[in-house]
Parts: C-alpha cells; sequence; structure tokens
C-alpha cells in the first residue's frame, strides 16, 4: 500500500510520512508508518509483535522496545486511549489490529499544459537545443541557472495541475560522475552541495529542500526513487550528471515530480572552467524575469545580479578541502591549511571563507582549541565572508554562534540567528543552531519548534536526531528522546557524537550501566577525544566508579601536560560526579577566564543542579550573562 488512504478522520501519506486532518498536518518517522501500513494492509486481522518486528526492522537489531515506542507516537496523533481504544487495539499475547476500516483514496493524474516558448520544457515536446553554446562560469553561474530554471519548472507544473498549492520539498540526488576519473567525484558532490546551497536562500513558502548531508547518503545506492521518496518525503528529484575533461564541463539535469513520476523539466549546460571573464548571465536573466512574480523583489536582486568572477584553480582546492573528512583534530587542522591556500588562490570567493571559520569553530567545539585562538580566527573569516556577501545567510549563522558561544552577547546572537533563517529559510543548520540557542536560554517549546525544522530539511542526519533527543530529554520526554537516539543509532551507529550525547540522556533516566556503555563507544569511536573521556569520566563518577573516573581525570592531565588544551569545563564536570565541589568551581571559574563555549548550557544542564545556590557559581553565572528563566527546569 503506497497511495494515499483514510483512517476514520485522518488522511495518511505514506509517501511522506504525514497524517491530515482538517488542515492540520503530523509527520512521524518512516519505521512508525510502516507499523501503520502492515497493520492497515492486514486490517482487521492481528498482526503479531513478531511479524511486525521482521517487516519493519528486518536488517536492524533492535529490542520489542522500539515497536512499543511505534505504537504509542500512532497512538498520540489519533489521540488514542490503549484502554479505550478507538483505533489500534492491543492483543494481549497477540499483536495489534486496526479498529477503523480503511478507506483507500484514488487520484486521477492531471497532466502539464505545454507552453509556447518556454526555455525548458515538459518531455513530450523533446528537448530544445540552443543554436549556440553559451561560455558560462562554471559553478556560480551554472548554479543559479538551474536553480531558477527547476524553481520555475516546479511552480509551472503546480500551477497547471490546478490542485491546491501546498508547501512542496525538493530532493537534489548525487549529481553522477561521467568524467573517466573516479578523483573528480568531488567536483560533481560540489555542485550538488552548491544547488542546494542556492535553494536553501529562496524564501518562498512553497519550496523546501532537504540538506546535502541527508543527500549524500544516497551517493552510489542502490534504493530506488520510490524507497528514496518515501524515507525523505520528497515530493520532487532532481538528478544531475556531470562530465569534465580538461576545462570543459557538461551538465545535465532532469527533474522529476515523485506523487506522478512525471517528467517535469530537462536542460543541459556547457561551460568552461577557466573562462572566468567570459561570464555570460543572459540565460539566468531571461528566465528570472519569466518567474519574477514568484520571487521576491530581494530575490530577483540576488539572481539577476552578475556572480563575482571565481579562479578555476582556487575553486577546486576550496572544493576538495570542502569533502576532506573530519573525524580528528588533525583532520580538521590539515582542511585548514587546505582552505588557506584556496584563499590564496581565490581571495574573493566569499564561502571559502565561510567553511575556514566553519572549521575553527569545529576545533574549539570540540575543547581541542583554546577557544580565544579559534572562535578570534574564525571571526576574522566571516568578516572577510560578509565584506564579500553582506546577504549571507551562512555568514550570519557562524557569526551568531560565535556570539553565543564565546562571546555571550545573546541578544546580538539571537538577532544573527534570525537574520539567517530570513536570508536562508531552508538552512537545516540554521534552524538546528538556533534551537540549541533557545535551548541553553531555557526556551524549549520555541527550540523544539526549530529542532523539529531541522528535522523536516535534514531528515538523514545524525546530529539534527541528537539534538532533537537530547532537547526532548531536557523537556522529561523520555520516550520521545529515545526514539530520536534510535533513529540515529540506525543512521550511523558508529558516530561518536550519537553515543557521547545518548550517555548523558540515560543517566538523567537512572541507566547507568547503559550509559557507561554508551559513552565507552563514544570514546572509542572518537579515539579517546576528550569531550567523550570528560562524560565518560562523569558517568563513572556518578555510578560509584571513583578509581576509574580518577584514570579518565589523570588522562585529561597528561593531555595538558603535553601542551594540548584541555577545556576546564571537561575536568569541571568529573569533579561534579566526585563531588568535590570546591576542584569543580576552581576548573568552572577558569572556564570562564578562558571563554570555554560549552557554559552556555551550564543554566539548564542538570549536571550542574548539585551547585545552583552556591555564591561563586552564581557568581560565574552572572559574568556570562544568563537571562532569568522563566520557570525552575529541574
Amino acid at each position: 500500500m503506497s497511495g494515499e488512504f483514510q483512517l476514520g478522520e485522518w488522511v495518511i501519506s505514506p509517501k511522506l510520512n504525514s497524517f491530515r486532518k482538517n488542515g492540520h498536518t503530523v509527520h512521524l518517522e518512516p519505521k512508525v508508518m510502516q507499523v501503520l501500513l502492515c497493520l492497515a494492509e492486514t486490517t482487521p486481522e492481528v498482526v503479531s509483535k513478531e511479524e511486525l518486528m521482521r517487516r519493519v526492522w528486518a536488517d536492524t537489531f533492535v529490542s520489542d522496545d522500539v515497536l512499543t515506542r511505534s505504537i504509542s507516537e500512532l497512538r498520540k496523533v489519533f489521540l488514542d486511549n490503549p484502554k479505550t481504544p478507538r483505533y489500534i487495539q492491543t492483543i494481549p499475547k497477540g499483536g495489534y489490529r486496526l479498529l477503523v476500516p480503511v478507506k483507500e483514496i484514488t487520484v486521477e493524474p492531471v497532466l502539464p499544459k505545454p507552453e509556447l516558448g518556454s526555455t525548458a520544457t515538459p518531455s513530450s515536446n523533446g528537448k530544445k537545443k540552443s543554436s549556440k553554446k553559451i561560455r558560462i562560469l562554471f559553478f556560480t553561474a551554472t548554479s543559479i541557472i538551474l536553480l531558477i530554471a527547476v524553481a520555475y519548472a516546479i511552480f509551472r507544473f503546480e500551477f497547471w495541475t490546478e490542485k491546491p498549492r501546498s508547501r512542496q520539498m525538493l530532493a537534489v540526488l548525487p549529481f553522477q560522475n561521467l568524467s573517466n576519473d573516479s578523483q573528480q567525484d568531488f567536483f560533481a558532490d560540489g555542485l550538488t552541495a552548491e544547488m542546494i546551497s542556492q535553494f536553501g536562500q529562496l524564501s518562498s513558502s512553497q519550496l523546501g529542500v532537504i540538506a546535502w548531508t541527508s543527500m549524500a547518503r544516497y551517493k552510489h545506492s542502490e534504493k530506488t526513487q520510490e524507497q528514496i521518496v518515501e524515507e525523505l518525503g520528497a515530493t520532487y528529484l532532481l538528478n544531475g550528471t556531470v562530465r569534465r575533461s580538461g576545462d570543459h564541463v557538461r551538465i545535465t539535469a532532469e527533474l522529476v515530480q515523485t506523487g506522478r513520476r512525471a517528467h517535469v523539466w530537462s536542460n543541459e549546460y556547457d561551460g568552461d572552467l577557466q573562462d572566468v571573464l567570459g561570464l555570460q548571465t543572459r540565460v539566468a536573466r531571461e528566465i528570472a524575469e519569466e518567474i519574477r512574480v514568484e520571487l521576491t523583489p530581494q530575490e530577483q536582486a540576488r539572481f539577476s545580479t552578475k556572480p563575482a568572477p571565481v579562479n578555476g584553480e582556487g575553486y577546486e582546492v576550496y572544493l576538495k578541502a570542502k569533502f576532506e573528512p573530519q573525524a580528528t583534530s588533525a583532520d580538521v587542522q590539515a582542511k585548514t591549511e587546505h582552505l588557506r591556500k584556496a584563499i590564496l588562490l581565490n581571495p574573493g570567493y566569499a564561502p571559502q571563507y565561510l567553511e575556514l571559520a566553519m572549521t575553527y569553530r569545529i576545533l574549539a567545539s570540540r575543547g581541542t582549541a583554546d577557544p580565544k585562538v579559534s572562535y578570534s580566527a574564525a571571526r576574522e573569516a566571516i568578516g572577510h565572508a560578509l565584506e564579500l556577501d553582506p546577504n549571507s545567510g551562512i555568514a550570519h549563522r557562524e557569526l551568531g554562534w560565535i556570539e553565543w558561544r564565546y562571546e555571550w552577547n545573546f541578544p546580538a546572537a539571537e538577532r544573527d540567528f534570525q537574520q539567517a533563517l530570513q536570508l536562508s529559510p531552508n538552512d537545516a543548520a540554521a534552524h538546528d543552531m538556533y534551537a540549541l540557542f533557545l535551548k541553553s536560554m531555557g526556551r524549549f517549546e520555541e527550540a523544539l519548534v526549530h529542532s523539529n525544522r531541522a528535522l523536516d530539511l535534514n531528515p538523514m542526519e545524525p546530529y539534527s536526531r541528537v539534538n532533537a533527543g537530547s532537547l526532548l530529554a531536557l523537556m522529561k520526554r523520555y520516550d520521545d528522546a529515545q526514539l530520536q537516539f534510535r533513529r540515529a543509532i540506525e543512521l550511523s551507529s558508529e558516530e561518536s557524537y550519537v553515543w557521547e550525547r545518548f550517555g548523558p540522556v540515560l543517566l538523567m533516566e537512572g541507566k547507568n550501566t547503559q550509559a557507561i556503555d554508551a559513552l565507552e563507544k563514544a570514546r572509542d569511536y572518537s579515539r579517546g577525544q576528550q569531550d567523550s573521556l570528560a562524560w565518560l569520566g562523569y558517568a563513572y563518577a556518578v555510578s560509584g566508579q571513583r578509581a576509574d573516573a580518577r584514570n579518565v581525570l589523570n588522562q585529561l592531565t597528561r593531555l595538558r601536560a603535553q601542551a594540548q588544551y584541555v577545556s576546564p569545563l571537561h575536568t569541571s564536570l568529573i569533579y561534579i560526579g566526585l563531588q568535590d565541589k570546591d576542584s569543580a568551581l576552581a576548573a568552572l571559574e577558569e572556564a570562564v577566564e578562558r571563554r570555554d563555549e560549552y557554559l552556555v548550557y551550564v543554566n539548564v544542564q542538570p549536571e550542574f543542579r548539585s551547585l545552583d545556590g552556591d555564591p561563586r557559581f552564581e557568581s560565574l553565572k552572572r559574568k556570562i550573562g544568563f537571562p532569568r528563566l522563566a520557570s525552575q527546569l529541574w
């Protein structure tokens, strides 16, 4: 069962993982939807727990708790009481069954009407070839041309089908590298990421775009388009290929509407990577004129402005650096050096300054670099980017992060996060960061709105799942938090950050043994990264394993003796677990002097509640400048 169907007052859309009733839409996890589909396909028969586990989690080792939580999620949507069920009945020692009939909804397809003189036409008209090739600056100009043409095709197609306007979701699949050189994969990935970034700047409520970090998982994937659509909830897929021969590049792109499996638009572009002086924007401007009704005046100005020239060699160095691994601090340091080289070759290109700023942020966030050094360098790089592109949403996002985590200028940080979302409303990372900021301010409900928006735009990203799970745990919604962490583990079971954040949530629930197991995984997967070590030391301490906690402290002390930066907040966390308040406060005071970035959470994290009321701790919080919390969190 793949089409829409009705259960009682609800319309269920399996491909979008959504439930609709009276104009209200609820989105649930794909696995939860699969549970409902299994029940719907056999209604009114009983489906055993074993059968549901076999069909929904066939390739994953999980306990039946995950099934219980999925049923609970469905009941929350249906407002269904398990004692007096109207939708889902539990059969003791049997399984579950649906109590309401399933009514399939049949929709007649509506084909788009032809349009005369369009640049990109539906496939029934054939492909229209230009009488001459326009030489363009490859990445900047071509991305804008593709962006405008695809947006135009989507909006035109939606208009022609004469159906109610609703927000569409676009998934840009990783462009295929057709060059005879596998080392050019980074080039195709760069085009995909650039396309997604360009779409992210559209402010239209009609269009959202799935983030690159989710789409990257489908590179070389054997999954069908139907499977990808089901997992992402996309209504459009953009496919493309890139062929490069020396400095010559050819790009093809095709847009498909997933619900009708209808080809909407296709086109191809030729350009010369080195021909920076031959930049032509005529095609982009002509298409922009056709769709100006759909664009705001600011968008019209942005997409009709001639992009700054890009040095081909410098851009190539930048792209290689962009896709380098960042698993260790050494990886990040190497990436930093490559980005500096790209900037020397191409000093007028703003995105590479922002990529450099992000690498400095990562070093500071991992606690392996002095935040004063890292964030000062990051702010300088962002300043250069804003000089080149004052309307960069990513620049304001990164600036907001520094103002929040390092400068403790919370009003300025909020202004920049909001401006970032105004400039790039589809930037999943901006929603994630703003959610973290709001969490640190104790504004949990507001944070959850943006956390859910990040998940909507980046459903396959474990970091977004983890951030949502940690927030839900602070709200004492432990079942919902567990669901997010389990999904993150399904997505990336060897990602240290997933286990590092899961451990503290398990401690909140009193599951200390499981928490230690999770944090030992974090330590191993991170190769002993100090933030993972610190949380493990804390878990040992609060679980009575004081000798193990002391061993972790000694490890951190040895790192400091080797002239490596060690976050004072990490050592304070272990001292708190050991109930050594004086040492913990001394470390926190050092953290304030160093402006340790994780201090922004001490006002809301339960690990620090034992220090509440101590004059030294209260003085420390005043130095940071926390706003007064609206209510007691603990």
